[in-house]
């Protein structure tokens, strides 16, 4: 941003396709923009609510704190259509709007960046992979593999693949801290965590040579339904037990689960 004033630019929703919280250890990932919400920033005539926000942000490597200081003055605010705990990436597009708008321009490596828009997430989420603010901040699909990060356009999906709303709002903070604190403890879960990567980097790798992943769809519903339970809501559990009983469709988490959005393949 050229000046300390909300321009036009819309950041939009993200949507990751494969790789939750395996990412966190290094997985690989896929996530593409979801250009159905956008978050923009607003000046405001009332406080902002951000305030806590704004702090975090003063503290990080590369932000200029007048520009922060500058925006709480005029009652800077997100005002963004993406909805709150559902996974789609409403604390990524917040993050990516406060690089461009309160951080130096700098030509940073993309992995200098990813840990830098990891820095500003955290605020939300205790630990970030950096990865939804990335998809926000570029628009463009990235895909993680081997440590190596690539920005790509984002690719055709099938048109099986569709969300399946929960109605549930969920806080992701609680859930990746379970996570981590499993594998801390859990000898076994760790090999869970190795055998969904695998399966991840398979669909994925399906997914972009235009390849069927319906098999590969299956293995991961089956593996989170039997490992991941936790983080199924009741009312989608029956849904998804269904669907793998009947061969009718396949689901999967589309983030840390617990509710907000679902992935659902649904075989024609």
């Amino acid at each position: 941003m050229p000046s300390n004033a909300p321009n036009e630019h819309q950041f939009p929703a993200k949507l990751l396709l494969f790789g939750e919280y395996t990412i966190i250890n290094g997985g690989s990932a896929l996530a593409i923009p979801y250009d159905k919400h956008h978050g923009q920033w607003r000046e405001g005539s009332k406080t902002s609510e951000l305030g806590d926000f704004y702090s975090h942000l003063k503290n990080l490597e590369g932000c200029l704190p007048e520009k922060v200081v500058k925006a709480e003055k005029n009652n800077w605010y997100f005002k963004s259509d993406i909805p709150l705990g559902y996974g789609l990436g409403s604390s990524g597009a917040i993050s990516a709007a406060a690089y461009a708008a309160f951080f130096r321009e700098e030509d940073l490596a993309l992995v200098a960046l990813k840990n830098r828009l990891s820095e500003i997430e955290s605020f939300f989420h205790g630990r970030s992979s950096g990865l939804d603010p990335l998809v926000c901040y570029t628009g463009m699909a990235v895909h993680i593999n081997d440590g190596q990060i690539n920005l790509l356009k984002p690719p055709q999906l099938p048109p099986q693949l569709t969300l399946y709303d929960s109605g549930i709002k969920r806080n992701g903070k609680p859930l990746i801290k379970y996570y981590l604190d499993r594998l801390e403890v859990d000898e076994a879960f760790d090999e869970v965590v190795v055998a969904l990567d695998n399966f991840n980097e398979r669909i994925i790798s399906e997914l972009l040579g235009g390849e069927d992943i319906t098999a590969s769809f299956k293995e991961i519903s089956r593996l989170q339904l039997r490992h991941f339970q936790h983080l199924i809501p009741e009312k989608v559990l029956e849904h998804w037990q269904q669907g793998l009983e009947t061969d009718s469709h396949y689901m999967k988490l589309a983030g840390a689960g617990g509710g907000g959005s679902f992935l659902l393949y649904t075989l024609s």
